[in-house]
């Protein structure tokens, strides 16, 4: 009867003392900054079909970190990004090659990126309440492409006007996600700053519109999404 009831404690109190031995190794973190597009996703060169014309924009960050041992441990970093088409880049490259033409160029839907991303990282202390993540990530992303409206006007004759549209695409992969940054704890909290380089390359089918010889159209292209993330936030010590 003694070992059956101390068997039975054992097994009521062993799920506590295993969540004690894991407290204060994981937490759940929020950040927000910008997002600054880089390389072919920030390029503004219309005779280039892998410029994104993309311009800085906001990036927010869901972080969940689980560590294994004092420098080791997974996260899992749901990612957003907001970067809106440059229309007065896109408008003087339109100019550019339809040099008769005045182009006015308004984007009703930015590029919206957005990846899930899981893997390893490591944790270096400065000091007691200052630490250092780097992390090393692979994942899910996809992307919205910009939804633009492009208006015309013919400098010889301003009553010959034209109205032409570019339709928004969807388009996802495989991604990534390479970081690095500073934890400062607070009591119960985490006050965090990282600096992460998020990229994939997408392929979108069947963007649709109607081109410069009013004529509908439907074009694939290649791009690369890649952006800086720069972000600040507040992270929960569970």
């Amino acid at each position: 009867m003694d070992k059956t009831l101390k068997l039975l404690i054992l097994l009521v109190i062993l799920p506590f003392i295993t969540l004690a031995q894991s407290s204060k190794r994981q937490y759940v973190g929020l950040s927000i900054g910008p997002s600054i597009p880089l390389s072919d996703f920030a390029r503004k060169d219309l005779n280039d079909s892998t410029s994104g014309f993309a311009k800085t924009g906001v990036a927010l960050n869901f972080t969940y970190a689980y560590r294994f041992s004092h420098n080791f441990g997974m996260q899992v970093v749901v990612n957003y990004s907001g970067n809106k088409l440059d229309n007065v880049a896109y408008a003087d490259g339109l100019m550019k090659a339809h040099p008769g033409y005045g182009v006015t160029v308004e984007s009703t839907q930015n590029w919206s990126s957005a990846g899930a991303f899981g893997g390893p990282y490591f944790r270096f202390p400065i000091g007691d309440a200052l630490s250092i993540d780097v992390r090393g990530l692979i994942g899910y992303f996809g992307s919205n492409s910009p939804k633009a409206t492009i208006y015309t006007t013919n400098i010889n004759d301003p009553s010959d006007k034209g109205t032409y549209y570019r339709e928004s695409s969807r388009s996802t992969g495989f991604g990534y996600l390479l970081g690095a940054g500073f934890k400062y704890r607070l009591s119960h909290y985490y006050i965090t700053a990282f600096a992460d380089y998020i990229g994939s390359d997408l392929y979108f089918k069947e963007v649709t519109g109607w081109n410069w010889d009013n004529e509908p159209y439907a074009t694939s292209f290649a791009q690369k999404i890649n952006y800086l993330s720069l972000t600040l936030g507040l992270a929960y010590i569970l």
